[in-house]
């Protein structure tokens, strides 16, 4: 039996030393309660949940402050 496979999730890593990823039917997204590793060193995780699996990004900061979601604000008719 052949299965048909289709790209759900893809990864760019740009000249600019940034990371752009898309993923489709995203459900949710998490960023968990940072936690002090060592002193001065902080790790958080995000996951992405979508329809076709979980996405998990570990990150480590110098505090916890850079821990934070920055969302658009809506525009108003």
């Amino acid at each position: 039996m052949i299965s048909s496979k289709k790209t759900v999730a893809s990864v760019s890593f740009l000249s600019d030393r940034t990371i752009s990823m898309d993923v489709e039917e995203v459900t949710s997204i998490d960023l968990g309660q940072p936690m002090e590793v060592e002193p001065g060193k902080w790790f958080a995780e995000l996951i992405v949940r979508s329809g076709n699996g979980i996405l998990s990004v570990q990150m480590l900061a110098d505090t916890p402050d850079r821990f934070q979601v920055i969302t658009a604000e809506k525009e108003e008719n």
